[in-house]
This record gives structure tokens, C-alpha cells and sequence, in this order.
């Protein structure tokens, strides 16, 4: 009984030594999963059962050999298709007879695009089409074919004008005074004589008010504003011009005022009907000026026209000619990039700018149809805001030359194979505020792409990155639990198999439920750990050697009973 009580030590310690020894040969394999011996003891027994409580034991043997499937440590790699998984779960393998499972992520690329182990085998999940993942179990596929264009269809612009930007030339907010050069913008005289005919130099003055291409005049009489009675020389009076731009016919008579063309003159800010009818009255200075009256009357055909002060015709090459500019790239339907520009030009102190648009630097282009210029965006176009910065909306019409209607703000001839299809722009979150003009600009358009590369994000999503920026989801990788992973059966290449002890698998989805997620371009790491084992390795040589020592023992006592005469 001694003999068969130090064999099954020895075996058992044996065992033990080669559990021990396989952990540390693996210490370096990406998923694996150490083992741990378990050992039960033996007894002798009968028909009638295991005896006496004076048994004595029969030995040991080894019950269960057990891996245990505690994570290990990630080792971060520079390859992207290296995958671990942070929490349960196993990847899902077909290995071509029936499916097993891993957690060694280190995958490649076969000829055909197929995702695989390095035995072959494929990796499981679940494949998109046209961007939507799909609901069943696939071999996991890499198209490398490119991506073909999309023409640009809608827009979003987001932009901060600041709210300290001025028209030009800037309102004046000072009371006039003839002394005080930044009180108007510009001057013009005229001699008239008085009763007595006595010589006097009538000067008028320029300031810049508050609606757009509109002045206030002053004039003073030898530099006099009054005259003898404490009374003006002139009444309130305003000039509004037309912009540095012609082609429109404000009054109506068939003909385009020209460049800063007079509009209007008259003793009250302009409105539309004041433009329309081409309300003109001559300036009239009158009074007395020591005790002599004198009047002097100034022409329409002679009031000065702003064109040292007022701002130039719009060029986008010009910063000065507008408020805020900036330009972004878009697509036509070939996938040729074109640059479109935006800007916004100040229109006097009511919080309202005039938008102009270009593409490849040019504003209108040559319609088809009709061969005449036409605009990518109206002209006369502009957006508004409230007084708390915010945006009102976008508008057709410049006040006060014209009664402002809200429009859906939408740009034209964008795509020069397709110049009639309408292209619509979002100002939506656009703001005035104090702060520097900014923007951000979105639209859906790209040109043709190569894939470039693919990554996996933290849910298990395989997403393709192309030359032209563009990003594609091309599936997502699919992971596996076991109502037990003690029942797995090992395989080898760091695989399991499910057995009626593990249950089926469950397939899901990483980063629900109980399942772990993906974290791209790492490894799990062997979860042994070196100075455990070296422990075990010692613990196994003893006992080894206290088995084999029992051994010589029962032979010694043994020869005894032998030799006994």
C-alpha cells in the first residue's frame, strides 16, 4: 500500500511540475491563460464502504486541471488591427469545423480581406452594408475597394461677426463741431453774397449717420452755425448715395443709378418710398449774419458725392471692402474641389449685414439655359441680428433702399454639371457678439478616396479611414460569454471550444450588457505571473523529492521483512 501511496506523490508532483513548467512557457503568449493543478485525495474502500474513521488514505490524484481566466495586463502595440478585450468576453472564431473562441486579438489581413488568426482561422462579426451593420455572424471583411464621390448639397455656416465692426465710414455718435475734424467725414463751399453784397463762404459738412451711405449735413456761414437770432443756418437735412455698385434702378425710371449717386435728399432719414420716389430738395442756408440776410441755395446737380470716405465695391481680394470674409473647399458631383467664399459687409448701425458669395473667387457664373451671369447668391442679400446678438434670420433687400423679406437662405450653380440644382446654407447658432469674427463651416461633399487604413473603437466598430477624410463603418466585431468558462475546453493556439459544461455561447455585442469593450491596437498580455510559478516550481520539487523519499523508505522496509530468517 506504501508503494502505490508514493507513486501517485510522484505522479501527482510530476503533474504539478508540468502544469507549473507549461505557465511559464507560455508566460509570453498573447491570451493565455495560466493553469492550476487541483489534487483530491484517495482512500481505499470496500463493498461496504470506505471503512473505519481509522482509513488510512491511499494517496492523491489529480482531479482537475483549471485555467483561470483572470484578465491580463494590455500591452499597447503601433498595429491596428491588434485587438483586447477590456472585460469579459472572448472573440469568436471560425475555425472551420465549429466556432471556438479567444482571447489572443493579434488578427491580420488574408489575401481576400478576410480578418484572421494567425492559424487561419476567421474572425466572427457582423459586416456592414452601405454603413449599417448588420445582425448576423459573418467572417469579418475588409473591402479595399475606393469610395466614390459625393457633390456637395447642403451647408452649415456658424459665424461670430463682432459686434465692435463698423460701416464704413463709421457712424458718428459726437455732436457736430466745425472745429473738430472727427465730427463729419468731409466738406464742400460755396461763396453767396447778402443784402449789402458783401462776399461769404457757406461751408458744408459731412457726418456719417447711422443708416448705410447716408450722411447728416451741417453747414455754417463763416464758420458760424448760427445766425444773429441763435437759429440754425440749416435744418436737419440727409444725403443718402447709392453704394460704390451699380446696377439698380431705385426710382424706377428704366435707368441704373450710377456709383455714389445721389437718392436722396431731404430734412428727415430716408425710407423706401422717400428712394423710390427720388425725393431730391436743394439744401437752402439761411439767416441773418450781422443784421444782413442772406440765403444761399445748393443744387442736387452740386451736392459732393462720399467717394473719398465711403467704401470701395465689393472685391473679395479686398479685405477692406467688407466686415468678414473667409473661404472653405466643396465638391461637384466628379469630385473636383471648388472654393467658396463667404462675406459679410456692414450696413449702418441697425445690427444688419449685406452677404455676398463666391465660388473660385468669381460671383456669378454663365447659366446654360438663358447664357446670361448669373449669381450663386442673390443679390441684395443679407442676415440680421437682435440686440441680444442673436441671429434673426436672412433677408432679400437692403433698407433702406428696399422693404426686407425673410428668405430660405439657398446658393445656386454650385456643381457646374448640375448648375440649376439649389444648394441650401444653414446660418442657424450665428451670432453678433463681442467677440472676434469667427466661423465654422460644414458640408457633405468629399471627392473619390483610397482606403487609407482601418481601425477598431471601443464598442468593436471596424472603421475604415480613406485619403479624402472621409471615415466608413465596415462592421463590428462580435464577442462571446459562457454561463461557465470553467467548462471551455482548450484547443490549443490560445483557443476554447464549448462544451456541455461552458453552455452555449451568447454572442453580443461589445460594450453591452456584460461584455467588455475593444481597446484598438493592444494586446492582452499572459496573465502568469513569473514569481508565482517559480514559487510553485520549488513547492513541486519538494514534494516530489518527500514522495520519493517515502518510496526509498517503504523499500528499505520492505528488504526488512524479506531478509527476516
Amino acid at each position: 500500500m506504501g508503494f502505490n501511496t508514493a507513486l501517485s506523490g510522484i505522479k501527482a508532483s510530476a503533474d504539478y511540475l508540468g502544469v507549473t513548467g507549461n505557465n511559464i512557457a507560455n508566460a509570453d503568449t498573447t491570451g493565455f491563460k495560466k493553469s492550476r493543478i487541483e489534487f483530491d485525495d484517495l482512500y481505499n474502500t470496500s463493498v461496504l464502504g470506505a471503512g473505519s474513521g481509522n482509513s488510512i488514505g491511499s494517496g492523491v490524484s489529480v482531479s482537475k486541471v483549471a485555467q483561470e481566466f483572470s484578465p491580463g495586463n494590455l500591452s499597447y502595440t503601433d498595429n491596428n488591427l491588434d485587438l483586447a478585450i477590456d472585460g469579459s468576453g472572448f472573440f469568436v472564431l471560425d475555425a472551420g469545423i465549429a466556432q471556438s473562441y479567444t482571447r489572443a486579438g493579434n488578427f491580420k489581413l488574408d489575401e481576400n480581406g478576410y480578418l484572421v488568426t494567425n492559424t487561419g482561422s476567421h474572425v466572427q462579426g457582423f459586416n456592414a452594408v452601405e454603413g449599417v451593420v448588420g445582425g448576423n455572424l459573418e467572417d469579418m471583411r475588409i473591402p479595399t475597394d475606393r469610395i466614390a464621390p459625393e457633390p456637395t448639397t447642403e451647408m452649415e455656416l456658424q459665424v461670430n461677426l463682432n459686434s465692435k465692426s463698423e460701416d464704413v465710414p463709421p457712424y458718428i455718435k459726437e455732436d457736430f463741431d466745425p472745429l473738430n475734424p472727427d465730427t463729419y467725414n468731409y466738406t464742400q463751399t460755396q461763396g453767396v453774397v447778402d443784402g449789402d453784397g458783401n462776399t461769404h463762404i457757406v461751408t458744408y459738412y459731412y457726418a456719417k449717420s447711422e443708416l448705410p451711405n447716408t450722411y447728416r449735413v451741417h453747414a455754417t456761414v463763416d464758420g458760424n452755425i448760427t445766425d444773429d437770432t441763435g437759429a440754425a443756418f440749416l435744418g436737419e437735412t440727409y444725403a443718402t448715395y447709392n453704394s460704390a455698385e451699380a446696377g439698380e434702378d431705385f426710382n424706377g425710371d428704366g435707368t441704373n443709378e450710377a456709383p455714389f449717386e445721389l437718392l436722396y435728399l431731404g430734412a428727415a432719414n430716408p425710407g423706401v418710398t422717400d428712394i423710390e420716389a427720388g425725393t431730391k430738395t436743394p439744401i437752402t442756408v439761411t439767416g441773418t449774419l450781422g443784421g444782413v440776410a442772406l440765403t444761399s441755395t445748393l443744387e442736387v446737380d452740386g451736392v459732393r458725392e462720399p467717394i473719398s470716405v465711403a467704401r470701395e465695391a465689393f472685391d473679395p481680394l479686398e479685405p477692406e471692402t467688407y466686415t468678414y470674409g473667409n473661404t472653405r473647399t466643396i465638391y461637384d458631383s466628379l469630385g473636383e474641389p471648388h472654393t467658396v467664399g463667404y462675406y459679410f459687409i456692414k450696413q449702418g448701425e441697425n445690427n444688419t449685414y449685406e452677404m455676398r458669395l463666391t465660388v473660385d473667387g468669381e460671383e456669378t457664373f454663365d447659366d446654360p439655359l438663358t447664357g446670361e451671369a448669373t449669381r450663386f447668391l442673390e443679390k441684395n442679400t443679407s442676415v440680421s441680428f437682435d440686440a441680444a446678438g442673436n441671429l434673426m434670420g436672412a433677408y432679400r433687400g437692403l433698407p433702406p433702399f428696399e422693404v426686407a423679406q425673410p428668405i430660405t437662405l439657398e446658393i445656386v450653380g454650385l456643381d457646374p454639371t448640375n448648375r440649376g440644382k439649389m444648394a441650401p446654407l444653414d446660418l442657424a447658432g450665428s451670432t453678433q457678439y463681442a467677440l472676434e469674427n469667427s466661423d465654422t463651416f460644414e458640408q457633405d461633399g468629399f471627392s473619390a478616396g483610397e482606403l487609407q487604413g482601418v481601425s477598431f473603437d471601443s464598442d468593436g466598430f471596424l472603421v475604415a479611414n480613406y485619403t479624402n477624410q472621409q471615415t466608413a463603418t465596415l462592421g463590428q466585431i462580435a464577442l462571446a460569454t459562457f454561463d461557465s468558462t470553467d467548462g471551455l475546453m482548450p484547443t490549443g493556439h490560445t483557443a476554447w471550444l464549448a462544451s456541455k459544461g461552458s453552455g452555449a455561447a451568447d454572442i453580443g455585442r461589445p460594450n453591452s450588457g456584460t461584455l467588455g469593450k475593444i481597446q484598438g491596437g493592444a494586446l492582452e498580455e499572459s496573465n502568469v505571473d513569473l514569481t508565482s510559478e517559480l514559487v510553485s516550481l520549488i513547492e513541486a520539487q519538494r514534494n516530489y523529492q518527500a514522495n520519493s523519499k517515502t518510496l526509498e523508505t517503504e523499500n528499505t522496509v520492505t528488504q526488512t521483512i524479506i531478509n527476516l530468517r
